[in-house]
């Protein structure tokens, strides 16, 4: 786009901005973060300004109440998770890899943040140099150039009720028979803790797990944002969804979670003094599912017992005891970029842990030079006994032993 055309744009923006600040004030200031309202400017500016065709009311409500090239970019790319300034250029991942996404300057930049700011009442100064907020889908972390070397940045996760990981795309992610195990591990009612880094997929594996609860068990869901949309996903199950503000903390919903006798309870991610609390449910028969960031899926006993350990005195023997006996299963994700800049999330490994103290791999992906190992260890007599005692159908028992086997626990 040339310079007369791009300052065209900015002069017919000015133009309705001034208008619509003169004319509909209040209704201007709701648009920010009132999808109704919103719709109603766009009505105004299409009535006011009748020459305009549909895509330019849509360019102009979006510069002036909108997030501007954010929505232009989410549009694009219908598979956008995140969108980050580095100071000096944007850079677009989704799905399927990462994308630079032309030339964007600065003050372009400072303008978004200034209007997320505005929409959700937070300050981005010299004084407030760091700022996260989230509005409507989005999650915004900024950090003013002040205390940005290179110039101000900003780190934009976009959260759309969706499931990215489903049975019909499974097969990228892991065998087949991983989503029959996972599917026998909920109908047994087993707890599991996803692991993983940043970015690899943990909270869709959640999600995917979730898909398998029937409605008669109830599910709690705890999270600092809200980026599941589990009662959206799933409107037929039985679904409370709570989060955390400035006032609540995830151990505060955890613990009034547990008196709302949930069957299932899905802690977004676990990473501080709340694993204790997760820990007195487990042990009252409450079942969960969570996310935390440990190296490998044996690691994760023990960054249970360091974020206990962040609030309370605890006895480690006794706590490591019970974490055996009740944790149930661990499964690790991992990300790699391939040729094409791609990002493949895959399962790298999934464990069950033993009351004697005993890890077994259960399930291990391995990437070599000659391309993807699968390897299957066994499954425990104990498993076998608790999907027996929870009626889970007998075929699927089936299944799952025929591809496993037993290993047999020594009492």
């Amino acid at each position: 786009m040339n310079n007369a055309a791009v300052d065209e744009r900015k002069q017919l923006v000015d133009k309705v901005r001034a208008h619509l600040r003169r004319n509909y004030p209040s209704e201007l200031l709701k648009a920010f973060v009132d999808v109704g309202a919103r719709r109603k400017i766009s009505e105004k500016v299409k009535n006011d300004f009748s020459a305009l065709n549909q895509d330019q009311v849509s360019y102009v409500v979006s510069e002036i109440v909108g997030l501007g090239i954010i929505e232009t970019i989410v549009k694009e790319y219908e598979d956008v998770t995140d969108i980050s300034f580095n100071g000096t250029h944007l850079e677009v991942e989704t799905l399927r890899g990462m994308h630079r996404h032309g030339e964007m300057d600065e003050k372009d930049i400072v303008k978004i943040i200034k209007k997320f700011a505005n929409a959700v009442g937070e300050e981005f100064s010299p004084k407030s140099p760091i700022m996260d907020a989230t509005y409507s889908n989005l999650r915004l972390n900024a950090v003013h150039k002040d205390i940005a070397q290179y110039g101000t940045t900003i780190a934009l996760r976009i959260v759309e009720p969706r499931l990215a990981l489903r049975e019909d795309n499974f097969d990228a992610f892991a065998p087949k028979d991983v989503f029959k195990l996972f599917e026998a591990i909920i109908a047994s009612k087993s707890n599991v803790t996803i692991s993983g880094e940043t970015g690899t997929g943990k909270t869709e594996l959640q999600k995917l797990l979730l898909s398998h609860v029937p409605y008669k068990e109830k599910v709690i869901m705890i999270e600092d944002t809200p980026e599941s949309h589990v009662k959206i996903l799933y409107p037929e199950k039985n679904i409370k969804s709570w989060i955390t503000n400035s006032s609540v903390s995830i151990e505060d919903l955890v613990k009034a979670a547990l008196r709302n006798n949930p069957t299932w309870l899905l802690v977004s991610e676990t990473r501080g003094q709340e694993a204790y609390e997760m820990m007195q449910g487990i042990l009252t028969g409450h079942k969960i599912i969570t996310t935390l960031h440990a190296v490998n899926a044996r690691a994760i006993k023990s960054r249970y017992i360091n974020m206990m350990k962040m609030g309370y005195q605890i006895n480690e023997t006794s706590m490591l005891e019970d974490l055996s006996k009740n944790l149930g299963f661990g499964a690790h994700i991992e990300k790699t970029e391939e040729d094409g800049g791609s990002t493949r999330r895959y399962q790298q490994e999934i464990v069950e842990f033993l009351p004697n103290g005993e890890t077994l791999t259960v399930f291990r992906c391995d990437l070599t030079n000659d391309g993807i190992e699968y390897h299957y260890g066994k499954l425990s007599d104990l498993f076998f006994k608790r999907m027996m005692g929870r009626k889970v159908p007998l075929e699927l028992q089936e299944e799952i032993k025929a591809r496993w086997g037993v290993y047999e626990t020594i009492s």
